[in-house]
């Protein structure tokens, strides 16, 4: 080779390596846009979220490396994958339809909760809130532990003449007697825990009795207020009233009432036989009369009504009171 050869040889290599680097840069360009757009595109695959079937379409855009044209197609893939991507939110929100079918299937269930605690305070007992504070409801009433639910709510107690004696209940943590004078503050003992019961005795009465003999031997009584605290009215209009009792004695009681706001002296009476009703306008202020001419309770009163008790009067004999129990009371309307 001469030399003019060999320099036209070497303008040549030096032409075809300048075409390669410059070749070479030009190829920068478009490998960062495909990277920016392959960014992208994982954007949308990560936006599809579960959508495997996606994020494989979109790597079939990765590889398409062979310029702007073969990109654009892969966006349109990708586009595709969006609407993909699309279909998988229309399944979501099925689901989430599905989830208010759940809400409405717990709303069923609010309602039959609601109609179990309906169903529960009719009855009388009123389990949820244990008897506070819901007012009087129903026409039954029944006993916890010395507490009343339903149509009354107030807390039993008894009281006796100051010459009879109550052996049961008892009170206090110290099983205190409970007098005349002295009633209980601390907590009553009671025997069972689904009726108030009392036990005691009462001395018969001298052959001629005076005003002083009744008032200190007038017997035992076992009553229940009508509210907690005491105080306040049945709240509720009625026509009579039933008191059941258990133990004895049987014979010779008295149911009693009391009306708010008048003294505690005064109260209306009728005779009692367990089980059968007693007419409201029946109870009147000197019911232990032949024929009673004392103040009758009318219709408009009971809803006034505060306590309602029964009572062992004295008499010409001695009497044991044992185990004399209410079990139940209701009201008729």
């Amino acid at each position: 080779m001469n030399k003019q050869d060999l320099r036209r040889n070497l303008r040549l290599a030096g032409i075809a390596l300048a075409g390669l680097f410059l070749a070479g840069g030009m190829a920068c360009t478009p490998g960062a846009e495909i990277s920016t757009s392959n960014g992208n595109g994982g954007n949308k695959a990560t936006g599809g979220n579960s959508n495997t079937g996606g994020n494989g379409s979109n790597t079939g855009g990765n590889s398409n490396t062979g310029g702007n044209s073969s990109n654009t197609g892969g966006n349109n893939s990708n586009t595709g994958g969006n609407s993909s991507n699309t279909g998988g939110n229309g399944s979501n929100t099925g689901g989430n339809n599905s989830n208010t079918g759940g809400n409405s299937s717990n709303t069923g269930g609010n309602s039959s909760n609601t109609g179990g605690s309906s169903t529960t305070a009719t009855g009388g007992t009123t389990t949820p809130t244990g008897g506070t504070a819901v007012g009087n409801t129903g026409t039954a009433v029944t006993f916890v532990s010395g507490k009343a639910s339903g149509a009354m709510t107030g807390y039993a107690w008894v009281v006796p003449g100051s010459a009879d004696t109550i052996s049961d209940p008892t009170c206090g943590a110290t099983k205190t007697a409970i007098t005349s004078t002295s009633g209980c503050a601390t907590g009553t003992n009671w025997s069972a825990t689904d009726k108030v019961c009392m036990s005691g005795s009462i001395p018969a009465l001298p052959a001629s009795p005076v005003a002083a003999d009744y008032s200190s031997n007038w017997g035992l009584q076992i009553g229940i207020s009508a509210t907690e605290p005491a105080g306040s009215g049945l709240g509720q209009s009625f026509s009579s009233v039933t008191i059941t009792v258990s133990g004895s004695p049987t014979s010779g009681l008295r149911a009693q009432v009391h009306k708010k706001g008048e003294a505690s002296g005064t109260s209306y009476c009728a005779p009692l036989t367990s089980g059968t009703a007693i007419p409201f306008t029946s109870f009147v202020t000197d019911c232990y009369n032949t024929t009673p001419t004392g103040t009758k309770i009318t219709a408009a009163d009971v809803p006034n009504i505060d306590q309602v008790s029964v009572q062992v009067s004295s008499g010409s004999a001695a009497i044991s009171v044992a185990s004399l129990c209410v079990t139940a009371i209701t009201f008729a309307k």
